[in-house]
């Protein structure tokens, strides 16, 4: 398949998709998720180490079936050389229609070694890494997915400048602190100021809808929502949402 550097500035809006679920964002998901009108999906993370090292799993976890196009690869790590080779690799040999760079993942595992929403303290560094990634693809669109990096906006913005110079082409914010894992509410409001902020940018928000009328308050002046944990065993949501905004 040729993949169209622009496909999702084609999408009618909004865009409703998948999010990137450790452990859950699988294929069976993914397909369920296009059946009943997902705009896009996601796949879990996967190291980029390992994929560099063909590690047999890591391999597995970026097969994908036609059906579920399109679908976006998202891979993390904290090495930008790596994460280079690991893109090549998806976008050569798997041929997927995005790659994902993962900036969000709150978890102890991804703070030890230094992967995940601890990365949103260095704006710099991420820049550093979606620029070498971005560097080496032909044609595949990047995005990243982020947490707010802290309650100020100044911090949010300054690290969505950073990615944005370096050149992605889209951007999930889930709206909540790393510190906060999926306790309290997600805040949304990050995700609108960087969307006026840049508006050239494409910008999705996530957290926390479970349904149409959430999808109604929350989305604001956004070009669509990702659904994470919901959609695990409320798949509906999707066509729910897309009869709506039809």
């Amino acid at each position: 398949m040729n993949i169209n550097k622009f496909w999702f500035k084609e999408l009618d809006r909004p865009i409703v998709g998948l999010a990137p679920m450790h452990q859950v964002s699988r294929s069976a998901l993914r397909q369920e998720a296009r059946r009943a009108g997902a705009d896009v999906v996601f796949s879990e993370m996967i190291a980029s180490e390992a994929i560099i090292r063909r590690i047999p799993q890591a391999l597995k976890m970026m097969k994908f079936d036609e059906s579920e196009r399109p679908i976006i690869i998202q891979i993390f790590g904290n090495k930008s050389s790596v994460m280079a080779k690991a893109a090549k690799i998806v976008e050569t040999e798997f041929k997927s229609d995005g790659i994902d760079i993962n900036f969000g993942c709150p978890v102890q595992k991804a703070q030890k070694q230094g992967f995940g929403a601890c990365q949103l303290q260095d704006p710099h560094k991420c820049g550093e890494i979606i620029e070498e990634v971005r560097s080496v693809l032909i044609s595949t669109p990047l995005s990243c997915k982020i947490r707010i990096p802290d309650k100020d906006l100044k911090q949010t913005l300054e690290l969505v400048s950073s990615v944005a110079k370096a050149g992605i082409d889209m951007i999930s914010i889930h709206g909540r602190l790393p510190t906060q894992k999926y306790r309290g509410e997600a805040d949304w409001t990050h995700a609108y100021e960087v969307k006026k902020s840049f508006p050239e940018l494409l910008v999705l928000g996530s957290g926390d809808v479970k349904s149409v009328e959430d999808f109604k308050n929350k989305l604001g002046n956004l070009d669509g929502v990702l659904i994470g944990r919901w959609a695990k065993n409320h798949i509906e949501i999707f066509e729910q949402i897309k009869k709506f905004s039809s």
